[in-house]
């Protein structure tokens, strides 16, 4: 399978990698994956079922739009693109003030795919600030039309849950597997609204273990010449190895420059495939 055309887009994507990572992927009743952003991974869950989540509502609510009312995202979407289109720049900054007040999970979406690199960046108070990329129109609407309608088909049999990923994993058992792609090591506080534990983070890959689900991590690296060391534990883990995953959007915007970003894989399970490092 190749991977989806984007649909939500979302900092730090495992888009450009979602095949090599899948390679991995084990089969299981449920498939789970609590920070799941841009969603990348979901269609090559091998598993029967599927529960994804995230701490941020308007990320949730659009997800669920998609999976039941994708024609009507669809609309939504194209009648903010046109205002756009037809009434300039003014109209982003109304549509990001009109989400900040409300949480309008359309709005969001239409932010998402408007805004300078696609970068998902809120501010002290929780407000979504960043820029219109001059640059970019934002995909066209019939485009767009097209992928939600194909990510609704392949959602049917996932539930979305807007909670905290100890929330969501309770309900993991034994022989389900869970995707994990977190907070990037070193970003504390920059794409979330709320600092990420990872103590609190290792304390539950810890508990997986115990209750014998499989997890594949995705976490620290290194981002041009900055290293984030914050591996787990090597007693929660079985393998590692790295992946380039891309190029960081956010020095991008704030040093002019673009770094590539390649991440560390965690396995807490023996994979079926001999493990590469994907440089």
């Amino acid at each position: 399978m190749k991977a989806f055309p984007a649909v939500v887009k979302w900092t730090g994507s495992k888009r450009p990698v979602a095949e090599q990572l899948s390679k991995y992927f084990q089969e299981g009743d449920t498939y789970f994956e609590p920070f799941v952003g841009g969603g990348a991974m979901m269609p090559f869950s091998l598993c029967q079922h599927g529960v994804a989540g995230d701490i941020i509502s308007e990320l949730i609510d659009l997800w669920n739009e998609i999976k039941d009312n994708p024609l009507l995202v669809a609309d939504e979407y194209q009648a903010r693109w046109q205002r756009l289109q037809d009434e300039g720049v003014d109209v982003y900054y109304g549509v990001r003030d009109n989400f900040n007040r409300t949480r309008n999970c359309y709005d969001f979406l239409f932010l998402t795919r408007t805004c300078v690199n696609g970068l998902i960046r809120y501010n002290e108070n929780g407000e979504f600030n960043n820029s219109f990329h001059l640059s970019r129109p934002g995909i066209n609407p019939e485009r767009l039309r097209v992928i939600l309608q194909k990510w609704s088909k392949h959602l049917q049999n996932f539930r979305f849950v807007n909670a905290d990923y100890r929330e969501i994993l309770a309900i993991a058992k034994r022989g389900d597997f869970v995707f994990l792609d977190p907070p990037y090591g070193g970003t504390k506080g920059r794409y979330t609204k709320t600092p990420f534990d990872f103590n609190a983070f290792f304390a539950e890959l810890d508990r997986l273990n115990r209750i014998g689900a499989k997890w594949m991590l995705t976490f620290d690296g290194t981002s041009g010449e900055r290293e984030y060391s914050y591996a787990p534990p090597d007693d929660v883990f079985r393998h590692k190895f790295l992946i380039k995953t891309g190029n960081s959007s956010f020095t991008k915007v704030m040093n002019s420059q673009t770094d590539a970003i390649h991440e560390s894989v965690y396995l807490n399970y023996e994979p079926t495939h001999d493990i590469l490092n994907f440089l």
